[in-house]
């Protein structure tokens, strides 16, 4: 869970979920959405990456190409910023050739991971972490 998280994960000792079709490695989920629950392998899952901080205005240096994550269906989805228009944004789910209007709520970083696991996010071909970020590390508004 978490804000916005759409789903929780238990074991099969929790939620009455029973034990994993596929071995160990599997944890149960459960949609927030509509309370659907089913078995994934761990490997696939990632930790919720932390809120972005409001003091640090990434969205107005987001680069027509980038990625940033969608909130849709319940879920975050990677998208690629198209177009910018007033408050609104286009981005496209590459993955299933769709395109989305968005509104700054719905979308946020494109999070990932380095090698150290910090988490980081990329503006304008720059990876940094949050931190970097609110030191001064700002690319200039788009």
């Amino acid at each position: 869970g978490g804000e916005g998280g759409g789903v929780r994960v238990g074991s099969s000792g929790q939620g009455g979920g029973g034990d994993p079709p596929g071995g160990s490695g599997q944890v149960l989920i459960e949609y927030d959405v509509d309370g659907s629950q089913e078995w994934v392998e761990a490997a696939n899952l990632r930790p919720e990456p932390p809120p972005i901080a409001s003091e640090l205005p990434w969205l107005s240096r987001l680069a027509k190409g980038e990625l940033a994550e969608l909130w849709y269906e319940g879920g975050w989805w990677e998208v690629i910023l198209q177009a910018r228009a007033g408050s609104k944004f286009q981005v496209l789910a590459a993955r299933y050739n769709k395109i989305h209007s968005a509104t700054a709520a719905e979308l946020r970083p494109w999070w990932q991971r380095d090698e150290a696991g910090a988490w980081c996010y990329t503006l304008q071909r720059k990876t940094r972490t949050a931190e970097q970020w609110r030191g001064g590390a700002l690319p200039p508004p788009k």
